[in-house]
């Protein structure tokens, strides 16, 4: 069964997170337009969008934003629901 926990909203966009997700950390942004995953930390350490599926590219770009300034708390919420991750920790570092 799958699990959702929404662990923030910014308009109509929900951010969440999978119970039974896999590594990296990272959020899915839901709305009505689509539904984007955005790893908290891409290879050059910032958020990362890693599917693009129907959110507008302007708006996306404030939703990235949106999770680099939001992304303690957002690693926090992936640790509670997923446990501590050393490769997690050293970046949040």
């Amino acid at each position: 069964m799958l699990n959702m926990a929404t662990i923030h909203r910014l308009h109509e966009f929900r951010f969440v997170i999978h119970s039974n997700d896999h590594d990296p950390a990272h959020v899915h942004l839901i709305s009505g337009d689509g539904h984007e995953k955005v790893r908290l930390f891409g290879t050059k350490g910032e958020p990362e969008v890693e599917r693009i599926s129907g959110i507008p590219r302007h708006r996306l770009r404030r939703l990235v934003k949106e999770v680099l300034e939001n992304r303690e708390e957002f690693l926090k919420r992936w640790e509670e629901i997923h446990g501590k991750r050393e490769e997690d920790e050293a970046k949040a570092e």
